[in-house]
C-alpha cells in the first residue's frame, strides 16, 4: 500500500542574489557559518557586528564583505534582500527578525525556527548546479549527513558540464523544434 505524501511547510526556492545585499547580524560562529554559506553566491555580504571575532574578520577581509563595525540598528538592514539574525543573543535576534519583517525582508534566525521566514539548506555546490537539502529546521545534522553523501557522489565536473549546456542552449532552441527532438539532444 503506497504511503501518503506529507506536505512541506517550507517550499524550496532558489533566490537571485547576484549583486544584492544580504545582511548578517552577529560577530561569532553563527554569523561566520552563514557568511561562509552566502559567500558561495554572488551576493554582497553586509556583516553587522561591533564585536566580530577574529575568524569572522579574516573571512570579511578575504572575501570583500562589507563590515559595519557598530551596534545593530534597523537601518543596517535597509536594501537587503534577505537577513540573517546570527548574534547568539535571543533578544537581539528577535529584534532583528522583527525589524526585517517590518521592512518586508525575509529573515532567518539561527537556531530559532519560530523566528524564521525561511531556512537555509545544506548545500552541494557545483555552480551553476546546486543541490539544496532541507529539513525545515527540524534536523540540520541529518541535512548535513545527506549533503556529505550527495557531495561524494557527484563529479566536480558537473558545474562545467552545466555551463557548457547553457552555452549551447540558444543554438539548440534555434535549430531544434520543441518537444522530443530537443529533449533527445539534451
Amino acid at each position: 500500500m503506497p504511503q501518503a505524501t506529507s506536505k512541506l511547510n517550507a517550499f524550496p526556492v532558489f533566490m537571485r542574489v547576484e549583486g544584492e545585499a544580504v545582511a548578517i547580524v552577529g560577530g561569532g560562529e553563527e554569523a561566520l557559518a552563514k557568511a561562509r554559506l552566502i559567500g558561495q553566491s554572488s551576493a554582497v555580504l553586509r556583516i553587522v557586528s561591533d564585536a566580530a571575532e577574529a575568524e569572522l574578520l579574516a573571512f570579511i577581509a578575504a572575501n570583500g564583505a562589507i563590515h559595519i563595525a557598530a551596534a545593530y540598528d534597523a537601518t543596517h538592514l535597509e536594501g537587503a534582500v534577505m537577513v540573517f539574525a546570527a548574534s547568539g543573543n535571543e533578544a537581539l535576534d528577535r529584534r532583528v527578525a522583527e525589524d526585517a519583517r517590518r521592512l518586508g525582508i525575509p529573515v532567518n534566525a539561527v537556531d530559532r525556527p519560530e523566528l524564521c521566514d525561511f531556512f537555509t539548506p545544506a548545500l552541494v555546490n557545483r555552480a551553476p548546479v546546486a543541490i539544496a537539502i532541507g529539513t525545515e529546521g527540524a534536523g540540520p545534522v541529518l541535512a548535513q549527513m545527506l549533503r556529505s553523501r550527495i557531495d561524494r557522489m557527484l563529479s566536480p565536473s558537473l558545474g562545467p558540464l552545466a555551463s557548457l549546456a547553457a552555452s549551447l542552449r540558444g543554438t539548440a532552441e534555434r535549430l531544434l523544434p520543441k518537444g522530443n527532438a530537443r529533449r533527445r539532444f539534451w
